[in-house]
């Protein structure tokens, strides 16, 4: 380094190229110097006023203002084709809304057996890189819309080795894994006028539909499918191990999935009504393979991470005729 006494032989110029190497080996060590980033709260990537914007936009355009939501996965689109008279809403013509997987991902306004709905086929995953806060915002805009009572739909996997493909599990309890590591939609600042907190998550899935829900599942038939259960939901994309399928089976867990509770977390933080149940698409991977069992080969696609199993339209047909049936005697006591 340099000095005044080297410095003094030297030529003007020297010394100007000297100040500037100066100059630039301290630029170089600022850049080295790791960059202190500050997230922004998951709670303030969609204020309260955003929001509602997005909500008088979907009452205005549709002149409806729905009491019952919907979200469900995408085994259950033909579930739109019960809307009688359905407004489609894109999620490109609402305003701030984030843009969908799909390109025409839309929101469906109407009436399912007389009761104003406002539903979603295609929900934001996590996984697919959105963030809890987008994930849970359907639930935040139908809250706004004036929804009471939201039902919640998914595909998961089976925990519970007695679970068999195709079978439809109603929940009762879950546990939220994703949400012990401290990832939550509800991180930051508190809007009280989403909801008040704290919030007790005790008898979030309402006692009566859970009630009404088994009740309409034997009359249409499904005795042998039905269940309630606990859920749980991790963050994916990868599927759990064969020991974390083992600990969450201890746990008391029964299926197991990579959606639905940032959704209910905000349903609850609202004060809506929640119903909800998956549909299995995967078996347990270590469910003892039995002579003649039908369900090994889909075990062994689990494991090499292939597509899970198609839902058979004579079980799709039976998930809608549980939300229809459910919609209109809710419905019919309001």
């Amino acid at each position: 380094m340099c000095n005044i006494d080297c410095c003094s032989g030297r030529s003007p110029i020297a010394k100007r190229m000297a100040a500037r190497r100066l100059l630039q080996l301290q630029e170089e060590e600022e850049r080295r110097k790791p960059k202190l980033v500050i997230p922004t709260p998951q709670s303030l990537f969609y204020p309260y006023e955003e929001v509602e914007a997005m909500s008088q936009y979907i009452i205005e355009t549709s002149h409806i203002r729905p009491k019952y939501g919907l979200i469900c996965g995408s085994f259950l689109g033909s579930m739109i084709s019960l809307v009688e008279q359905p407004v489609v809403i894109p999620f490109a013509d609402i305003p701030n809304f984030p843009a969908g997987i799909e390109a025409n991902d839309s929101l469906v306004v109407g009436n399912v057996m007389g009761a104003p709905i406002i539903a979603l086929v295609n929900r934001f995953h996590s996984c697919d890189g959105y963030n809890l806060a987008t994930c849970s915002l359907p639930v935040r805009v139908m809250q706004l819309c004036g929804v009471k009572t939201i039902m919640l739909t998914s595909r998961a996997a089976a925990v519970n080795q007695q679970y068999g493909l195709g079978d439809i599990m109603l929940i009762e309890d879950h546990i939220n894994v994703v949400g012990m590591m401290d990832q939550t939609s509800l991180e930051g600042p508190s809007d009280p006028r989403f909801g008040s907190r704290p919030f007790s998550m005790v008898d979030s899935y309402d006692k009566d539909l859970l009630a009404m829900g088994l009740d309409i599942g034997r009359e249409i038939g499904l005795n042998k499918f039905l269940h309630r259960g606990v859920y749980a939901c991790l963050g994916g994309p990868a599927n759990e191990t064969l020991a974390e399928e083992r600990a969450l089976r201890t746990m008391g867990v029964d299926a197991v999935g990579m959606s639905l509770l940032p959704e209910v977390i905000a349903a609850r933080h609202g004060g809506l009504k929640i119903f909800s149940f998956v549909i299995i698409s995967w078996a347990a991977n270590d469910k003892p393979a039995e002579e003649g069992d039908k369900d090994a080969d889909h075990r062994s696609s689990r494991t090499e991470d292939k597509e899970p199993m198609e839902v058979s339209p004579l079980r799709v047909q039976a998930c809608c005729d549980l939300i229809g049936r459910l919609l209109y005697d809710m419905h019919q006591e309001r």
